[in-house]
């Protein structure tokens, strides 16, 4: 199998082959390597991978982007290994030979193989009954049952199950559970012991013949509620109560609580919600209508079953009571029921005289504690207040048959109860009564004076808040109107009295808008109105005090209404002086940038004109330190060296500062080992020490010896300004540099470095300022000492980059001591396994063939004059296009090629010379590494020198481009 992935998330299958989609690519939802379960991390380092997929393993071989030159994952080589799950032979075997089960194969009426598990099942040894009538075994009462069965998985079943009684050795016989499977001319079976349970389901079975028997003798039935499936369990007794003949299978407690009767179901729903919601046991004596419509009396009790503080089951006993009941129980219920009302009830007659309250009325009047005294309507509610109100009350119950009023209930105490009244004329037994349900109304009072005073409220806060408040309503017609306009529209939109009158007309507010803007206006509102989604629109409209327009911002949601209407409630605000702000803001923004933009190209550009003729200084001292010379030649000559040096520091020191400024600047992590790269800091620096007659002691702890991830010239960059600080500041001292670990945990480790010298030392109130930008405290300093300032500020901020803090510690006429940790990755140390490596051999450059590249011609001149110290042999073109001509024509063992040319730059013409040729080029330029690193490797250049040109780093630079193209191997 062969199949092709993109190198980006989700990594999309472009290609497969045939035998993939067949396997795997015509089952796949979605067709790219998320979809098929696999996580980039899991392959990326991996050259053989297994893809589980649809429980099957599947092998291939794997290449990555970076392996096969491409943009895309190659997966082939690609076989099924095994099915997932499967376990091996042997494991298999072992898994028959120790089942608890039966398990054999066998054809016809006889096996042909039997587990070992047989001997403690049934007593046999597999050997004994193996090629044996199977009939002999079975029980004769059972033989019919499984032939049956066996018949049944031949005819084409897939498989079967029954229990049968099995022969065992003993004489006894055993109850097994069979499952079988038949298949191509045999059958497969496996056998449980079952005998236990077999005889627990008999005794089970004769324990529930003997309580349907005790219930059918008492006439009580049991039932019992499933809390997790609302389902109802009832016994046989308790569905004859019912007259239910079948029992249905989604028969739940809803369906139970039906068959009591409306007056009986509040009761009987809020015993049992009691019971299950707190454990309250129940005893109740209710009345039911059965399924044949026969109303009966019956006593229900129930009981929970609570574990750790909460309600398990519910339970109970149901009892056919219609004998013991009278119809005065009847009456009485319903005086419980009336009396335990939450409203308050009052019966009185035609008169007014009260006849019957119940115990909230009671609770409102307070004047029922006995029935000695005579009490009227009239005494508690307020609505009448004389017999007129009475009879009038009356006439019109007797007109619409029920009344509904608000009214205040007196209570004896002098408390006060708003209720709400609802009335009814009833007649019983040729008498009429007046039944009154009241309730407190009290809440709802404060309620509703809550309600206005909110809306009062927001009435004010909408005449007060700056800007609009609307509510903009698009009807089912298509009409659109505003329905509400608070009062700052008309400052807003410059309206008056009339115009807001008016302004139903959605015109009048178009009008007022800058005629660019209308559309957008209206297309944002056509889209809210079309996907209900808020909107929110920026534009201008007319002031009339400066006849030009105001910024208005507008935003709304939308709502659908049941008929149709869609209604935007929304704001609309003045943002003007906003606008002017962010305009304001934005010709900054784009001041700024260019003015940054400038100074960049400013020192890109000043870098490099100041490198090329350093390049030649640097170059000629050289050439002059090759020929013969006198020490005191030798010392000026050192000289201009420091002085180039220190210049290309000071240009190195403000590029980095502006790569800092603009975010370009990021830490190259690759691995290294501190002690070469501190060293070689070291050995750097030496001339400096010397020539500022100092000593310089680097004390590099054992535990430090260490390969870890870094930025190596970054690390160095931070250790050569701290030095070169310490060296700048200190006159016939020492400057002493301290390496050690601090802490190795795994793979982790923290270094300490510090740089102590014995100088001028820093004043306590100076020391923050050393760290900023540009600052050498003193104007003297620059004279003094020379530098940019820049060094210690870009230190700083090259630690914060590796997460760490430079610290300070100095007094002055004493010293300073500068000090910082970093924690780095821990790598192993390289071993050669034994295996001994190769000595490369000397390269024989007697007749190397150099052509240079170089528009410059004091450049060319100084590395003109280097190459042929060196003894080597080379030719001189202008410009990439004679380089390209000169590569085709002539025969070189290597290109120096600088990049900034005319006609042709060296980026195009290595490109070029790399499309028909493979001689090494070298690329030469005084512009930063960093700047143009990613141009140098895309159009492949085999090495990078930088300007001005150490002729040593070039030298050394050359023999390994040539080393690692085998030059004349």
């Amino acid at each position: 199998m062969v199949f092709l992935a993109d190198d980006t998330f989700p990594y999309n299958i472009f290609y497969s082959n045939v035998l993939f989609d067949k396997l795997i690519g015509q089952n796949l939802k979605d067709k790219n390597l998320v979809g098929l379960g696999l996580d980039i991390n899991s392959y990326i380092f991996k050259e053989e991978l297994l893809i589980s997929y649809q429980n099957k393993e599947y092998s291939f071989q794997l290449e990555l982007p970076q392996e096969n030159g491409s943009n895309y994952f190659l997966f082939y080589k690609g076989k099924e290994i095994r099915g997932i799950g499967l376990p091996p032979k042997i494991e298999a075997q072992q898994f028959f030979r120790n089942s608890i089960d039966l398990i054999a194969i066998g054809q016809e009426n006889f096996l042909t193989w039997v587990s070992e598990s047989i001997k403690p099942l049934l007593g046999y040894a597999p050997e004994e009954v193996i090629n044996m009538d199977l009939c002999q075994y079975f029980h004769k009462d059972d033989l019919t049952i499984a032939q049956s069965h066996l018949l049944e998985v031949k005819k084409g079943i897939e498989a079967s199950q029954f229990i049968s009684r099995m022969l065992h050795k003993s004489g006894d016989y055993r109850s097994i559970d069979w499952q079988i499977q038949f298949k191509d001319g045999k059958f497969y079976v496996i056998g449980r012991d079952v005998t236990e349970s077999e005889i627990e389901k008999k005794n089970t079975a004769k324990q529930n013949e003997l309580f349907k028997l005790g219930e059918e003798v008492a006439k009580v039935g049991v039932w019992e509620l499933n809390l997790e499936e609302d389902a109802v369990y009832w016994s046989d007794e308790v569905y004859a109560i019912h007259e239910l003949e079948e029992i249905k299978d989604s028969f739940d407690l809803a369906n139970a609580l039906d068959f009591y009767l409306p007056a009986f179901q509040p009761v009987i729903k809020t015993a049992v919600d009691q019971c299950i919601k707190t454990g309250k046991e129940y005893d109740l004596t209710l009345k039911i209508k059965s399924f044949k419509g026969n109303e009966k009396w019956v006593r229900t009790h129930g009981r929970a079953k609570v574990e750790d503080g909460v309600v398990k089951r519910v339970f109970g006993t149901f009892q056919d009571v219609s004998e013991e009941r009278q119809l005065v129980d009847e009456l009485g219920l319903f005086k419980e029921l009336f009396d335990l009302s939450p409203e308050a009830i009052l019966i009185s007659d035609t008169a007014g005289k009260i006849i019957f309250i119940n115990q909230e009325a009671n609770k409102r009047l307070g004047v029922f504690e006995d029935n000695s005294t005579d009490h009227s309507v009239f005494q508690f509610d307020q609505k009448f207040g004389s017999e007129d109100e009475w009879n009038k009350h009356l006439d019109s119950l007797k007109m619409d048959k029920t009344q509904r009023y608000r009214s205040v209930l007196n209570h004896q105490e002098g408390r006060e109860y708003p209720v709400e009244v609802s009335c009814n004329l009833i007649e019983i037994q040729g008498e009429q009564y007046v039944i009154s349900f009241s309730r407190d109304i009290t809440e709802r009072i404060q309620l509703e004076k809550s309600l206005q005073d909110s809306s009062d409220f927001l009435l004010h806060l909408t005449e007060q808040v700056p800007g609009a408040l609307y509510q903009f309503v698009l009807d089912k017609e298509g009409e659109m109107k505003f329905s509400y306009l608070s009062p700052g529209i008309k400052t807003l939109l410059d309206l008056g009295e009339k115009d807001i009158s008016s302004m139903n007309d959605i015109g009048l507010v178009i009008s007022k808008i800058h005629p660019e803007d209308i559309a957008q206006v209206l297309m944002s509102s056509v889209a809210s109105a079309k996907r209900l989604s808020s909107w929110n629109c920026q534009f201008r409209v007319k002031d009339s005090d400066t006849n030009d327009y105001k910024w208005v911002m507008g935003a709304a949601k939308p709502e659908h209404l049941e008929n149709d209407d869609v209604v935007w409630y929304g704001y609309l605000a003045d943002i003007t002086e906003q606008k002017v702000f962010e305009e304001t803001l934005k010709n900054a923004r784009e001041t700024a940038e260019k003015a940054n933009k400038i100074k960049s190209e400013f020192l890109s550009m000043i870098s490099h004109e100041l490198r090329t003729p350093l390049n030649a200084i640097s170059g000629s001292v050289y050439s002059l330190l090759q020929d013969e010379h006198t020490p005191s030649q030798e010392s000026a000559l050192n000289t201009i060296n420091f002085a180039v040096d220190n210049l290309i520091i000071m240009i190195n020191d403000l590029l980095d500062f502006q790569k800092i400024e603009a975010g370009k600047l990021n830490l190259e992590m690759n691995p290294m080992g501190l002690q070469d790269v501190i060293q070689q800091v070291i050995n750097g620096l030496e001339f400096h020490a010397s020539d500022s007659q100092n000593m310089l002691n680097l004390h590099f702890d054992d535990s430090a010896k260490l390969r870890v991830l870094g930025d190596k010239v970054r690390l160095a960059q931070i250790m050569n300004n701290l030095i070169t600080n310490a060296l700048k500041f200190t006159k016939k001292g020492k400057v002493d540099v301290t390496i050690k670990a601090k802490s190795i945990d795994g793979t982790k480790a923290k270094v300490y470095f510090e740089v102590k010298d014995t100088g001028i030392g820093i004043a306590k109130e100076h020391q923050e300022r050393i760290f900023q930008d540009f600052d050498q405290i003193q104007h003297s300093f620059s004279k003094k000492y020379g530098g940019t300032g820049l060094g210690l500020s870009i230190t700083k901020k090259l630690l914060d980059r590796m997460g760490s803090t430079i610290q300070v510690e100095s007094e002055v006429g004493v010293g300073s001591t500068f000090y910082f940790e970093v924690e780095f990755e821990k790598l192993p140390e390289p071993t050669d396994n034994g295996v001994i490596q190769p000595i490369s051999q000397a390269l024989d450059l007697s007749t190397l063939k150099i052509l240079m590249a170089e528009d410059n011609d004091v450049n060319s001149l100084v590395l003109g004059k280097i190459i042929k110290k060196w003894g080597f042999h080379f030719e001189r073109v202008v410009n990439g296009q004679e380089a390209v001509e000169a590569v085709e024509k002539g025969n070189y063992d290597i290109v120096l090629m600088d990049i900034q040319m005319p006609v042709m730059n060296g980026f195009e013409a290595t490109e070029k010379i790399k499309s028909f040729s493979k001689v090494p080029v070298i690329a030469l330029t005084a512009a930063a590494k960093l700047e143009v690193m990613e141009n140098i490797e895309k159009s492949g250049f085999d090495g990078f020198v930088a300007k001005p040109i150490d002729a040593a780093e070039l030298l050394k630079r050359i023999k390994e481009v040539l080393a690692a193209t085998n030059y004349k191997s």
